[in-house]
C-alpha cells in the first residue's frame, strides 16, 4: 500500500475521517456521530473534549487500515468559536453557527461600526450570528466574565484540532471571514485593528491567520500515541468545510456553483470580484483572487434528522423517509413546510424564524408532511438562486450536489423540477474531506500549491438528474413556490412572539 492523504471533515452532526490517494481515490473512511449540546433555547454548542475523542477514534480506525499517512488537513464546520487557555485547553464548549444567543451583542457591534450597512462595507458580511463571531465573544465577556478571564487564545474548530494534533495554533482566511474581525474583500491575512477595537478584543488573543494549505506543524508525539499516526506528519491549517468542498470540486473560476447538503444546506457561487450581497455569507476562497458567496439555509438536512429523531423515530434512515414521501404527489397534497428549525440564515436572516407545516387538514397523511419537508427545502434553495440571479445577472444551468443529502436522487429530482435546472450527483459525498486531504497534500509537499494542475479536482463521475417534462407537475411546484414565498412574511410577527416562549 502507498502513502495516503488524510482529510478530517469535522462537521456539526458527524466527524468523517477519509484517507485518499494523491489521485483522489478513497482508500479508507471512518465516521462518528456528533451531538449538539442544546441545554438552553437558542444555544447550539459542541463539547470539544468529547469531539476530540471522536476524532481520535475515527483517525485511529483509518490509520489501522492504511500503510502510512503522509499528511493531514482539516475541513471544519464554520463558524465554530473556540476559546482556549494558555495550555491550549478549551475553557468552555464550542459555539456553533446555529447558536443565536448573541442578538443583543450583534446590535451593539453594529452600532459601534456605524450601522449595519457600514459594517457590511467594512467586513464584507452582514452582522449576524453566522458571520460575526465577535458578537459571541462580547456575550461571553458580558455574561461569563470568569470564563473570559481564563481565555488566552480565540480561534475556531480548526484551531482546536491543530492544537490537539500538532500543539500549534492557527486559523485561515475562510474561517476568519465569518469572525467580524477580518476584512473579506482585502487580500491580507491579518485581523483588522479597527474591528478588534470595536469589539473590545485584544489582538494578542487572536490565533494567527495562515493560508489553508500551510503546515501549522507536525503531529506531536502525544497525538501520535493516541491516533496511530507517525509523529512529525505535516498538519495543514485547513479550511471551512464548504470552502474545502469547493476546492475539491474544482470550483476555480467565476460563474460556477454547487450545493452541499449536510445539517445545513448551502448553495455556493464563485466570484472573481468581491461584489457581495448581504443575503449571502461571503468569504475568501482557498484559491487566491477568488471569493465564495454562500446562500446558507440552517437546517436543510437537519429538518430530516429532526423528523427521525424527534417526530417519527421509526423512520430512522433517508431511504425510509424517501419511501414514504414518494407516496405523496408533487405539491404534497397542499402541505407546505417551512424549514426554519434553528432560525434561518439566507435569505431571511431571522433568528426567530421557526418551522411550520401549513395546509394540514383531516385528509393530510404522514407521507404529505414528509414530502413537504423535501419540497420546502427546495423552495428555500430557489429563493437563494433568484437572489443570486438578480445580483450577478447569471443563473447556472447545472448544479453539482455533494454531501450526505446528495445521495438522495428523489430529493435531487424535486430540486431539479422546482429550480428548472439539471442537478449532477457526484460519485463522492466526501468532497469536504477530499479538500482537506488535498490541503494536507500541499502542506506535505505532494502538490506544489493550491493551483497545481496535478490536483485531482476534475470530477467526471456523476449522474445527471434532469427537470421533469410533466407540465402539470411543474405548474404545481410553481404555485406552491409562490405560496411558500408568501408564508414567512405573513407569519414573521407571530414567529417573533413565539420566540419569547423558547
Amino acid at each position: 500500500m502507498s502513502k495516503v492523504l488524510l482529510g478530517i471533515d469535522a462537521g456539526t452532526s458527524a466527524v468523517k475521517v477519509c484517507a485518499f490517494t494523491p489521485e483522489g481515490q478513497l482508500r479508507a473512511k471512518a465516521q462518528r456521530a456528533v451531538s449538539l449540546v442544546t441545554n438552553q433555547a437558542r444555544w447550539a454548542e459542541l463539547d470539544l473534549e468529547r469531539y476530540w475523542q471522536l476524532v481520535i477514534e475515527a483517525v485511529k480506525e483509518v490509520a489501522d487500515q492504511v500503510d502510512e499517512v503522509s499528511s493531514i488537513g482539516f475541513a471544519t464546520t464554520c463558524p465554530t468559536l473556540v476559546l482556549l487557555d494558555k495550555a491550549l485547553n478549551p475553557v468552555r464548549l464550542g459555539v456553533s453557527y446555529l447558536d443565536n444567543r448573541a442578538c443583543e451583542s450583534l446590535q451593539g457591534l453594529a452600532e459601534r461600526l456605524g450601522g449595519e450597512d457600514a459594517a457590511f462595507v467594512t467586513t464584507g458580511n452582514r452582522v449576524s450570528s453566522s458571520t460575526f463571531s465577535a458578537a459571541t465573544l462580547n456575550w461571553v465577556m458580558e455574561h461569563e466574565p470568569e470564563i473570559w478571564a481564563r481565555v488566552r487564545h480565540v480561534g475556531f474548530l480548526n484551531s482546536f484540532l491543530a492544537a490537539r494534533l500538532a500543539g500549534e495554533l492557527a486559523t485561515d482566511p475562510t474561517q476568519a471571514s465569518y469572525s467580524g474581525l477580518f476584512c473579506v474583500r482585502e487580500s491580507g491575512t491579518n485581523w483588522d485593528d479597527g474591528l478588534l477595537d470595536a469589539a473590545g478584543i485584544s489582538a494578542d488573543k487572536m490565533v494567527p491567520i495562515r493560508p489553508p494549505e500551510e503546515a501549522v506543524g507536525g503531529v506531536s508525539p502525544a497525538a501520535a500515541r493516541l491516533t496511530g499516526l507517525y509523529a512529525g506528519t505535516p498538519v495543514a491549517t485547513g479550511a471551512a468545510d464548504t470552502a474545502a468542498a469547493a476546492f475539491a470540486l474544482g470550483i476555480n473560476q467565476a460563474r460556477t456553483a454547487f450545493e452541499s447538503v449536510g445539517t445545513s444546506g448551502v448553495v455556493t457561487f464563485c466570484l472573481d470580484e468581491p461584489v457581495f450581497d448581504k443575503v449571502f455569507l461571503n468569504r475568501r476562497h482557498i484559491i487566491p483572487g477568488l471569493w465564495l458567496a454562500h446562500g446558507a439555509m440552517s437546517t436543510v438536512g437537519g429538518a430530516l434528522g429532526w423528523i427521525h429523531k424527534e417526530v417519527w423515530p421509526e423512520l430512522n434512515s433517508l431511504d425510509k423517509l424517501e419511501e414514504l414521501a414518494s407516496e405523496s404527489p408533487p405539491g404534497a397534497n397542499g402541505v407546505v413546510f417551512l424549514p426554519y428549525l434553528a432560525g434561518e440564515r439566507s435569505p431571511l436572516w431571522d433568528p426567530n424564524a421557526s418551522g411550520a407545516w401549513i395546509g394540514l387538514c383531516l385528509g393530510s397523511q404522514r407521507s404529505d408532511m414528509i414530502r413537504a419537508v423535501f419540497e420546502g427545502t427546495a423552495y428555500g434553495l430557489l429563493q437563494n438562486m433568484r437572489r443570486a440571479e438578480q445580483k450577478w445577472n447569471w443563473r447556472p444551468h447545472r448544479m453539482l450536489s455533494v454531501g450526505g443529502g446528495a445521495r438522495s436522487r428523489f430529493w435531487l429530482q424535486i430540486k431539479a423540477d422546482i429550480l428548472g435546472i439539471e442537478f449532477s450527483q457526484l460519485d463522492t459525498t466526501d468532497a469536504a474531506a477530499l479538500g482537506a486531504a488535498l490541503l494536507g497534500g500541499v502542506a506535505g509537499g505532494v502538490f506544489n500549491g493550491v493551483e497545481d494542475p496535478r490536483l485531482p479536482t476534475d470530477h467526471s463521475g456523476f449522474s445527471e438528474i434532469l427537470p421533469s417534462r410533466d407540465e402539470r407537475c411543474l405548474e404545481t411546484y410553481r404555485r406552491m413556490a409562490k405560496i411558500y414565498d408568501e408564508l414567512y412574511p405573513a407569519l414573521a410577527n407571530s414567529m417573533d412572539s413565539l420566540a419569547g416562549f423558547k
